[in-house]
C-alpha cells in the first residue's frame, strides 16, 4: 500500500504541491585543497581569483555545484576547469563551511575535500576558466609554543619562483572538550593573502593530513603507483615536516606494501619498487 501523509497525499501529490520557493535557498559549491610532494616539499594548488569578491586573493580551486550534478563530479569539473588537472587525484570530504556571512554575494554552503596527486600532475597544471593564475605553493606549519591551554603555530604558503609569500598565526585554544582555531593574517611576512575563510579549510586539512599519513595508505596518494622505500619516506617526512629513523620507518610501513619484484632502471645499485596494499585497513602501531 502506498503510503500518505497526514493531509491524504501520497508521495506523488505531495510533489505536485510542493513549493520549493517557500524558502530562500543558498548556493551550493565544492572546493579543493589539493597537496602534492615534491623535491622534499609538502605542496598546495592555489588559484588567483580574478574576479570580484576578493579578487586577486589566492584561494582553493572549486565552484558551484551544477543542479542536476553529483558533489563528486562537480569536484572533477571544476579541477579540471580552473587548473587543467583532470586524472590521478585523490578526494574525500573534509569539512563544510557554512557561516551566513563567508561570501558577500550570497549565502554560499561549501563543502571542501582534501585531495593529494602525485607530482607529476605539476607540468600539467595551469590556469584556465575563472582563474587568473594556478601555483603551487611550498606549505607548512610550524609550533611556536604548547601548553595543555592551547598551541600557537605559524602556518605558510610560499612560492620562491613568483615572490608570493602568504603566513598566518594559527591560535588552538582548548574549550571544555573540543579545540578552537582562530588565524590572523601577519601582514610584515606576507604579500599576499588567501580569500574568504580559506585559511580555516586549508589549516584543518594540514592538521588532518598529518594525523593520518601514519595510519591509513593516503600518503601513497602522494606518490607514484610504484615507488622506492626511499620516496615513500621522502613524502612522509614532507607531510609531518621532520626526519624519521629510517630502520623503524621500513619496518613498519613495508607492513602495508606488495613487493613488485621491479627494481629502478639505471646503473650502479638498484632499488626495489612497492606498491600500497588497498586491503591493508591500518597500521596497528605508531611510525
Amino acid at each position: 500500500m502506498e503510503k500518505i501523509n497526514e493531509y491524504g497525499e501520497t508521495l506523488e501529490q505531495f510533489l505536485k504541491n510542493y513549493d520549493e520557493n517557500k524558502y530562500r535557498r543558498p548556493s551550493n559549491t565544492v572546493d579543493m585543497i589539493l597537496f602534492t610532494v615534491y623535491e622534499g616539499n609538502l605542496k598546495v594548488l592555489l588559484v588567483k581569483r580574478k574576479n570580484h569578491p576578493f579578487i586577486g586573493d589566492w584561494a582553493m580551486p572549486g565552484g558551484f555545484i551544477e543542479f542536476e550534478e553529483d558533489m563528486e563530479q562537480a569536484v572533477l569539473r571544476e579541477l579540471k576547469e580552473e587548473t587543467s588537472i583532470s586524472k590521478y587525484t585523490y578526494f574525500r570530504q573534509l569539512y563544510t563551511f557554512g557561516n551566513a556571512d563567508r561570501d558577500p554575494r550570497t549565502r554560499i554552503i561549501t563543502t571542501v575535500y582534501l585531495s593529494m596527486t602525485p607530482s607529476g600532475n605539476i607540468k600539467n597544471t595551469h590556469a584556465s576558466d575563472d582563474a587568473k593564475d594556478a601555483r603551487w605553493f611550498n606549505i607548512s606549519k610550524k609550533t611556536i609554543s604548547s601548553t595543555q591551554k592551547g598551541r600557537k603555530s605559524l602556518l605558510c604558503l610560499e612560492n620562491d619562483q613568483e615572490d608570493i609569500h602568504i603566513c598566518y598565526e594559527i591560535k588552538d585554544n582548548a574549550k571544555r572538550n573540543y579545540v578552537e582555531s582562530k588565524s590572523k593574517w601577519l601582514e610584515k611576512k606576507s604579500n599576499a593573502m588567501l580569500a574568504a575563510d580559506h585559511i580555516k579549510a586549508i589549516n584543518m586539512a594540514m592538521d588532518v593530513l598529518k594525523s593520518r599519513v601514519a595510519s591509513t595508505g593516503i600518503l601513497f596518494n602522494l606518490l607514484p603507483n610504484e615507488c622506492t622505500l626511499r620516496q615513500i619516506q621522502d613524502a612522509y617526512e614532507a607531510v609531518i615536516g621532520h626526519k624519521v629513523d629510517t630502520g623503524n620507518f621500513r619496518r613498519d610501513i613495508k607492513k602495508m606494501l606488495i613487493d613488485t619484484g621491479k627494481k629502478t632502471k639505471g646503473i650502479g645499485k638498484r632499488a626495489s619498487l612497492y606498491q600500497f596494499n588497498p586491503m591493508y585497513d591500518f597500521l596497528k602501531e605508531n611510525l
